[in-house]
């Protein structure tokens, strides 16, 4: 006899957030560049959507391919007028959104491009460095 699925408890566990780490809402302007879904190259300034001590998230005009490699830069200047050098992600999500693509990628880097210390638990927010 085979046992009856609950639906509601299933649809409960898969509307849960399986990340490992908290994210955090944060628009950060930033100049992807990488190459799109026809082997194109481009550049393309946007906002992230959230970020995390390992990746964030964005939005492009254009699809690029999961499991791509994308390098993302911040793009504004800080105090001392130095520009921010890019870092590696790699696409870890590509999902069209009308017009537009969002996009989750995940950094190949150990450092961190993002200019704040994470908190431990998703309650606080994120302190500047």
């Amino acid at each position: 006899m085979q046992n009856a699925v609950n639906w509601e408890e299933l649809g409960i566990e898969a509307n849960q957030d399986r990340r490992r780490e908290a994210r955090v809402a944060l628009a950060i302007p930033i100049e992807v560049t990488g190459f799109d879904l026809h082997g194109k190259f481009f550049t393309e300034l946007t906002n992230t959507i959230d970020i995390s001590e390992s990746g964030c998230g964005f939005s492009l005009k254009r699809g690029v391919e999961r499991g791509g490699i994308v390098a993302i830069k911040v793009a504004m200047k800080d105090r001392q007028k130095k520009v921010h050098r890019p870092f590696l992600y790699q696409v870890a999500r590509a999902i069209p959104d009308g017009s537009r693509w969002m996009i989750g990628a995940a950094k190949l880097q150990p450092e961190s491009i993002w200019l704040l210390t994470f908190p431990k638990t998703s309650s606080t927010a994120p302190a500047v460095e």
